[in-house]
């Protein structure tokens, strides 16, 4: 009876140890599929993702064409300056139906002057104005049965508008720069045309299809921070050897401290071999005004670009 009980007690914790072994090795097999299961899920999503970014169209941009400027700044006069400057455009501009990735250099120079006329001499402002931009925008929505596409994202900005009237003498130099952190919009209609014979007089002409995008986008900064003299400069506030440093009376932002709004109007019109023709308007608004320095201009630059297409992908998402 007891070798019986010690036979049976063996069987079963041998029957015991067999199991939890086969358990054991059923856990692991799981556990090894699982982690190959998520591998190969993980790798076909990066994949999935890669062929997403493959297929965005790359873009680098240069283009000119002509602005205008209009300013008043305390610190020198209560005047109105204003004039036509040249402005010159570098871009690069990542696209897809589902995020838009852009970043923006504009620059233009040349000489604002005021209406009112003065006896002893014509005053002029010579205008250096510089806009760098980076902002990513994503598709938030669909509009107009789906023809028109919503895209919201951040963007960040650094703006610099530099001004000389060499009349003023030591008091010839005054600008002001102000960065910012905030929100951008964007409209975009995609529409095309098709292939049409016509004729001109007695000039035929053959148009081919073409695919166009009209867009639209409007970004403000809701944080910002300036740098700005505080009154009248001199011309050697740049030069460190005379002022070492940028005191905190220089310095001011905050919500909407100052109040920069930009307007761009774009009109796309792509080419058979994946580049593009750009023509686009923007309007640049800054207002500052803390009491006994306020600035204020406007920018309105016309610009028509050539866009020189990198991948050679013509799908599109």
């Amino acid at each position: 009876m007891v070798q019986a009980d010690i036979k049976q007690t063996f069987l079963n914790k041998n029957c015991s140890h067999i199991y939890f072994s086969k358990m054991r090795s059923l856990i692991g097999i799981i556990i090894l599929l699982v982690a190959l299961g998520s591998t190969s899920w993980g790798q076909e999503e990066s994949k999935t993702r890669k062929d997403e970014r493959r297929e965005r169209d790359k873009y680098l941009g240069l283009g000119t064409g002509f602005s205008y400027v209009k300013v008043t700044d305390n610190n020198t006069s209560p005047l109105r300056y204003k004039g036509i400057t040249i402005p010159a455009n570098l871009s690069f501009l990542v696209h897809s139906e589902k995020i838009i990735k852009s970043f923006e250099t504009d620059f233009s120079y040349g000489n604002l002057t005021t209406p009112t006329e003065l006896p002893w001499y014509n005053p002029t402002n010579t205008s250096y104005y510089i806009s760098l931009r980076y902002n990513i925008l994503y598709r938030f929505k669909q509009l107009a049965e789906d023809r028109i596409n919503w895209y919201l994202g951040p963007e960040f900005n650094i703006n610099g508008h530099f001004r000389v009237n060499y009349k003023y003498g030591n008091s010839a130099f005054t600008f002001d720069n102000y960065n910012g952190i905030g929100l951008a919009t964007r409209f975009e209609f995609p529409f095309h045309y098709r292939a049409k014979k016509m004729k001109l007089w007695f000039i035929k002409l053959n148009r081919r299809d073409r695919d166009l995008r009209l867009s639209w986008q409007l970004s403000t900064p809701f944080v910002s921070f300036m740098i700005r003299p505080t009154y009248v400069t001199i011309t050697n506030f740049i030069d460190p050897d005379l002022q070492s440093k940028i005191t905190a009376d220089h310095i001011s932002g905050g919500f909407f401290v100052p109040f920069n709004l930009r307007s761009q109007t774009e009109l796309h019109y792509i080419l058979h071999n994946g580049n593009a023709i750009r023509l686009s308007y923007v309007w640049n608004f800054f207002h500052h005004d803390p009491g006994y320095n306020k600035v204020q201009s406007a920018y309105h630059g016309l610009t028509l670009s050539l866009l020189f297409k990198f991948n050679n992908n013509s799908d599109k998402q």
